[in-house]
C-alpha cells in the first residue's frame, strides 16, 4: 500500500491554535515540542499505526530560507505523513486550512 504525504498551510493563526482545532476534530492529542530546526515550538503526534501528524511554524531561518518555499505566505504548516484519508478530509474541512500539496509513494 502506499504512503500518503499531505501538507496543509493556515494564514493568520498560531500553532497552538491550529494544533486545538486538530486535537479536537481528531479526538487526540498533539503533544508540544521544541526544535531550532522546526522554527521553535511546535506540535506533534504518532499514532499506533505510524501517522505522524506535525503542526510547526513557517518562519524563514538565518538564511532567510522558507522550509517550503513555495508556500512562504502560509504562516502555520501542518504536516500528514503516513496519513489516511478519512483524517486528511477532516483535517482540510477545518476552517482556515488549506490543501497545499499531495503526494503518494
Amino acid at each position: 500500500m502506499p504512503s500518503r504525504f499531505t501538507l496543509f498551510g493556515s494564514n493568520g493563526s498560531t500553532v497552538a491554535y491550529v494544533a486545538q482545532l486538530i486535537d479536537e476534530a481528531l479526538d487526540t492529542e498533539l503533544s508540544l515540542r521544541e526544535s531550532s530546526f522546526k522554527g521553535g515550538e511546535y506540535f506533534f503526534n504518532r499514532d499506533n499505526q505510524g501517522m505522524e501528524i506535525s503542526v510547526e511554524r513557517h518562519i524563514p531561518d538565518e538564511e532567510g530560507e522558507y522550509a517550503e518555499p513555495g508556500f512562504s505566505d502560509y504562516d502555520v504548516l501542518v504536516y500528514v505523513n503516513y496519513g489516511r484519508k478519512a483524517t486528511e478530509e477532516r483535517i482540510a474541512a477545518l476552517s482556515g486550512l488549506h490543501l497545499l500539496r499531495f503526494e503518494t509513494v
